[in-house]
């Protein structure tokens, strides 16, 4: 350091800012598994919500009996309560107003992912029911297409956020290798100057070597003329 101490304080300087951008890109890369995680259950959830939508419609059809209208019935009552379960089973499935990924500055998180999305399914299942009126069935569909539809643009606005992560990382990446390489060569450059050092110090060792030798030889070569 007392050598060069400009050098030593890019160095450090550069050591800092690489620190900081690895620290950046593991908030974001536990921000995209936190992401993905959500995806993936808003993903069974739509899944189960189109399984339950043909159930419905398969109910609204004259040639039902009532008997499969009550066996379709339980299916949904069934399916209904496997959405609570996703939906209860983590409370990462909400982002709540305001959230936002530490140690990001370039993305903030907002909103109610679910956004009650689910809300027309209620606990008690009256909103679900194809074995009474007309009109009850139609409301049925309704709701469950209607909650469908806010989950699949909940999903769609979830890889959003995803994307934007990846490219906040990508960049982050890149700006880490560069720094890194910024490094490299003050180190690199401070080595070859070593190296040059002790070679320099290595021949001079050698030529001290050989002049002694030389002045311890002509006593003897003196002599040898006697």
């Amino acid at each position: 350091a007392s050598d060069s101490p400009s050098d030593y304080y890019i160095s450090k300087t550069l050591e800092r800012s690489i620190n900081s951008v690895q620290r950046k890109n593991d908030n974001i890369e536990r921000g995209i598994n936190f992401l993905q995680t959500n995806d993936s259950r808003l993903a069974q959830v739509a899944n189960i919500l189109i399984e339950m939508s043909d159930l419905a419609n398969q109910a609204n059809s004259i040639a039902v009996t009532s008997a499969e209208k009550q066996a379709i019935q339980q299916d949904l009552e069934q399916l209904r309560l496997e959405v609570e379960t996703i939906i209860e089973s983590g409370v990462s499935m909400k982002l709540y107003t305001g959230f936002t990924l530490a140690g990001l500055e370039n993305v903030s998180l907002t909103g109610n992912l679910t956004q009650n999305a689910l809300s027309s399914l209620t606990i008690d299942g009256t909103n679900v029911n194809v074995t009474g009126s007309q009109a009850d069935l139609d409301t049925t569909i309704s709701n469950i297409d209607n909650a469908l539809d806010v989950v699949l643009r909940d999903e769609e606005r979830l890889g959003s956020y995803i994307r934007r992560l990846e490219v906040e990382y990508d960049v982050n990446e890149v700006e880490g290798l560069n720094l890194k390489a910024s490094l490299s060569s003050i180190q690199d450059a401070d080595l070859a100057e070593e190296q040059l050092e002790l070679t320099k110090l290595s021949i001079l060792q050698q030529s001290s070597l050989s002049m002694l030798a030389q002045a311890n030889s002509a006593p003897q070569s003196v002599m040898m003329l006697f």
